[in-house]
């Protein structure tokens, strides 16, 4: 994954040295469920920030060759890079209950019928304006509530790139295309489908959502695989396809 997360890293970087102190480098991370996605977007950021680490001023005064590397910043004023994650716009539970068959659409959470992607598509149409907002607030997914949240940090000016995960980020169906097509970077994580499917049943058992493996992987063929299966075919063309990154805690074990 290293090397995948410097060589990503570096062409993002160099990318930034080419557009104007007052625009944003976009960044999208997508892949079917259990691809990975996550895995890469935030050590990515961590390097991002490693290498931006001194650049942190207002937008007009940043000087990109005047960048070294040395560690990323924790707090997020001072953080040139960061991550949004693509499940702050789930649909609350509430709105599913509010579905024609609700219980068919809590059973498929997580579908992109799921989403608002209206107001996804709002926020990444935000991050291009210029001047930049002073802030941009953003929803993050409370796993504990399991329902969105504000995010208690918005997007800053100092905020240059912005990499956004998820699996719909890079969806070639309106509303979700207006917002692929505003991304500088469309990076594609590739996965096996059977790697993806394993690494999905033993995510639901390890993290409890399911504890029979066989209720574990009927949840995964009925909801996860069709979500990942829709996404190929709707798929806006990626700028860059990297292989998935390991997954020690839920890759399938070497034979």
């Amino acid at each position: 994954m290293e090397q995948t997360v410097t060589a990503i890293a570096e062409r993002v970087l160099e990318r930034l040295r080419r557009v104007p102190a007052d625009q944003r480098v976009l960044v999208g991370i997508a892949g079917v469920p259990g691809s990975g996605k996550s895995t890469l977007a935030y050590p990515l950021v961590d390097r991002l920030n490693a290498l931006l680490g001194v650049a942190v001023k207002e937008p007009a005064e940043v000087d990109l060759e005047d960048v070294i590397a040395q560690p990323g910043k924790e707090k997020p004023e001072e953080q040139v890079a960061v991550a949004v994650g693509l499940d702050g716009w789930h649909l609350t539970r509430e709105a599913l209950d509010r579905f024609p068959d609700p219980a068919e659409a809590r059973r498929r959470r997580g579908a992109a019928f799921t989403f608002d992607a209206s107001s996804y598509v709002s926020f990444v149409r935000t991050l291009r304006q210029t001047p930049f907002p002073p802030s941009i607030p953003f929803p993050t997914f409370d796993h504990a509530l399991k329902d969105p949240l504000p995010s208690p940090s918005p997007i800053l000016p100092t905020h240059r790139v912005v990499v956004i995960e998820g699996l719909y980020c890079m969806l070639d169906v309106e509303p979700w295309r207006e917002a692929a097509e505003l991304l500088d970077e469309r990076i594609w994580v590739e996965i096996d489908r059977s790697v993806a499917r394993e690494r999905l049943v033993k995510r639901h058992l390890h993290t409890g959502v399911e504890t029979v493996r066989e209720e574990a992987e009927k949840r995964v063929d009925l909801s996860d695989m069709l979500n990942g299966d829709y996404i190929r075919e709707h798929l806006y063309t990626p700028t860059q396809v990297v292989e998935t990154v390991d997954d020690p805690a839920f890759a399938t074990p070497a034979v």
